[in-house]
């Protein structure tokens, strides 16, 4: 690994919070439709506490753990958040795992985790999925080529 001033490994962690869209106004409980709406509006620290709700209620919900665990980056949980994104990328292949890999890479940023985000970079890249250019850009900016 390069080593790489502490101020741009700052930089490249940081994040915007993916955008919540439901295709359907009507699924999940009105709870849940207010918490994300708290999320919307960028209370994330008020989301987390009703998305801790719907997890601990619904522990098979791969959404909520994914948006519980974006919560918890914003709000300075850092080790939470990096647990529940390893807990949905361990939930296989859901709508969520490439973003949760993403995530993860920068969560492993923000704690000078280089290796940590080399990896989650590489499998993105792997993927080909939506994600795969900026995975490609972040991973050139930490890992240097041959």
């Amino acid at each position: 690994m390069r080593h790489i001033p502490p101020e741009t490994i700052a930089l490249l962690a940081r994040f915007e919070p993916p955008e919540y869209e439901t295709a359907d106004k009507t699924s999940g409980s009105p709870e849940f439709q207010a918490t994300m709406e708290r999320y919307r509006r960028h209370d994330y620290a008020g989301a987390a506490l009703g998305l801790r709700a719907a997890a601990d209620a619904q522990p098979q919900s791969v959404e909520a753990r994914f948006y519980l665990a974006i919560c918890l980056l914003l709000t300075d949980d850092r080790p939470g958040g990096v647990q529940l994104l390893k807990d949905v990328t361990a939930s296989g292949n859901t709508p969520y795992l490439e973003s949760a890999r993403f995530y993860l890479a920068k969560a492993f940023l923000g704690e000078g985790n280089l290796a940590g985000a080399d990896l989650q970079l590489r499998i993105i890249i792997e993927m080909h999925g939506k994600l795969e250019k900026q995975a490609q850009v972040l991973h050139a900016r930490i890992i240097p080529r041959p």
